[in-house]
């Protein structure tokens, strides 16, 4: 074969993997050198000619330790061609024995039964490829006869060919098939060359290598779309990186290799295990775990996962694994990496940004609860000193406006409290806890709220079927966020069909009470769900989208959590938790 095939053979095999380029001694005269993948084949007119191939061709590959295994045609027995093997390998019957050749006759392999399975043979090419490299063979050499062929037959193997050239060509494996001249007719001819490499034919007495004229285009064609793809990959700014089902790195783009510290070299032939985080106590993740993980149907899905930079510091990361749809014994994934670092910083900045603006509102609603409250308390002043006029006297209606108006001063003594606490809440200070019955708590939220929600035609359910109720908490904050969450759920049924709102409460574990805030109105997005509580994040027209946020910081302060979920029926349930009381 002359230079330039060889070379097309070479750019074939590199997409592979490691050390598939590597050129191996062939034996064969007027061949030299082929690389790993090279798929040949022989065509003979005599028994001489095929063993005049075959036995250089199998003394190379024993002599550069590489698994042999020859398939005997049907004139030429096991014992004549290790007859005419040894006569180049003295040492012969003791690598037979040793394992590092296998000799077989042709219907031990291609004929086990009545007709020729391609899948059962393709299985047992890559069985034996397998166990040779686990035993440290280079790789592996093989030959198979064709001269068992029948008619019916010719087409199953035409197609087992194109079966198996995937399988030799993405491997660390040289094939030769041989096929006798006398059974070839010029279709056959063509459709054989079609498959191989190249063909070895007999001229003049020497043997020559005929390359496959679409076998060098096909070539030059992947060639070329691997300089695209190549290109590609190199420029894309995500980190891309294929391994093999080992998780050996088969190959990195540049912005991998720069997210991690390292250089291309340093990853190539790497196992992915060296960037994944370790996992808890230390124990250091295998490239199994993430190929896994691919495997339970997560293909194709961002997740974020744990990797670690060359430096030992923690990298988020956001990754995808896909399966590489390829005919070949070993798996092949690619994992495209986004690096969520400057997305991190950016997040950060932004909770800053809104912590500084909640610090600027509570500076405003202190400065604000101070101003309210002085009004408050004159209102409050002048309404007792209404209240005890109009009690001096005995008119039945009088009895009436001094309690509407004993009424009005609770509320605006109420009001005042609201304030009062609120304000404590920004400055941060300790809630006012005490013991508290949170059924209680919830019966006077609703009674607050009654009047919006009978407007709101919203029909109000409660289920309180928690036995104990008991919590150590603020009463006046914890009864906001009721009122909130429950002002929240009336809202969202304006636009519903059915219009009903549940808060019932039950017992959990560990000693808590939960209590949950369902509406049937029309639901939260997934998106909207997880950003129900960030400040100032509302779909009120005019919300200033602090309610939840600030509700939120209640149950935590309380040593709870809050969160929303789908409610079965349709719409939204809000939940919280809290601590029972000893």
């Amino acid at each position: 074969m002359n230079v330039h095939a060889a070379h097309a053979l070479k750019a074939t095999v590199t997409l592979t993997g490691a050390n598939c380029d590597q050129l191996r001694p062939s034996g064969i005269k007027g061949l030299g050198d082929v690389p790993w993948g090279a798929h040949l084949c022989q065509f003979y007119d005599s028994d001489a000619e095929l063993l005049d191939i075959l036995v250089p061709y199998f003394a190379a590959g024993l002599a550069s330790n590489e698994f042999c295994m020859w398939i005997t045609s049907e004139t030429i027995s096991r014992s004549r061609a290790i007859e005419a093997l040894q006569q180049a390998v003295p040492h012969l019957p003791r690598l037979l024995d040793e394992g590092r050749m296998q000799i077989l006759d042709f219907r031990e392999w291609y004929k086990l039964t009545d007709n020729f399975d391609s899948s059962r043979v393709c299985l047992g090419w890559s069985g034996r490829y397998e166990a040779a490299l686990a035993r440290g063979f280079e790789g592996m050499r093989i030959s198979g006869d064709t001269s068992w062929l029948n008619e019916d037959e010719w087409d199953d193997f035409v197609h087992y060919e194109d079966r198996v050239d995937p399988l030799v060509g993405s491997s660390r494996i040289i094939a030769l098939c041989t096929y006798s001249v006398s059974a070839c007719d010029t279709t056959k001819t063509c459709e054989v060359l079609s498959s191989h490499d190249c063909a070895l034919v007999r001229r003049g007495g020497h043997w020559k290598a005929i390359e496959s004229y679409g076998r060098r285009r096909a070539e030059q064609a992947l060639r070329e779309s691997e300089v695209r793809l190549r290109a590609t990959i190199g420029s894309a700014n995500d980190g891309i990186i294929t391994v093999d089902e080992s998780g050996e790195v088969t190959l990195a783009n540049p912005a991998a290799a720069a997210m991690f510290g390292y250089s291309l070299e340093e990853l190539l032939g790497e196992s992915i295990g060296l960037l994944l985080e370790r996992g808890r106590g230390s124990r250091q993740r295998r490239a199994a775990d993430l190929l896994k993980i691919a495997d339970r149907g997560y293909f194709g899905r961002r997740r974020e996962f744990g990797w670690r930079h060359k430096d030992g510091s923690m990298v988020p990361v956001e990754c995808a694994v896909s399966e590489i749809e390829l005919d070949r014994p070993r798996r092949l994934f690619v994992i495209c990496l986004q690096d969520l670092t400057e997305r991190r910083r950016a997040e950060a900045r932004i909770r800053e940004l809104h912590s500084d603006r909640l610090l600027a509102m509570g500076g405003m609603a202190t400065a604000l609860a101070h101003e309210i409250n002085q009004p408050l308390t004159a209102t409050a002043a002048y309404l007792n000193a209404a209240r005890r006029t109009i009690s001096k006297v005995s008119d039945g209606r009088a009895r009436d406006a001094e309690e509407a108006l004993e009424r009005a001063c609770g509320q605006v003594l109420r009001a005042g409290g609201i304030i009062r606490h609120m304000r404590e809440f920004i400055a941060r200070s300790e809630p006012n806890k005490t013991r508290e019955r949170l059924h209680d708590l919830i019966a006077a939220a609703c009674e607050l709220t009654s009047a919006t929600a009978s407007h709101a035609d919203v029909r109000l359910v409660l289920d309180l079927r928690a036995e104990r109720d008991t919590v150590i908490g603020d009463a006046v904050q914890l009864k906001q966020v009721i009122v909130n969450l429950v002002r929240n759920a009336i809202e969202a049924l304006r636009a519903a069909g059915v219009r009903r709102l549940t808060i019932s409460t039950a017992a959990v574990d560990a000693g808590m009470i939960r209590i949950d805030v369902a509406d049937t109105g029309p639901g939260l997005s997934e998106t909207s769900r997880a950003r129900l509580f960030e400040p100032f994040k509302t779909t009120k027209t005019h919300g200033l989208g602090v309610g939840l946020a600030l509700s939120r910081s209640i149950i935590e302060a309380h040593y709870g959590t809050i969160w929303a979920e789908p409610n079965d029926g349709g719409g939204t349930v809000l939940r919280f938790t809290l601590p029972l009381a000893e």
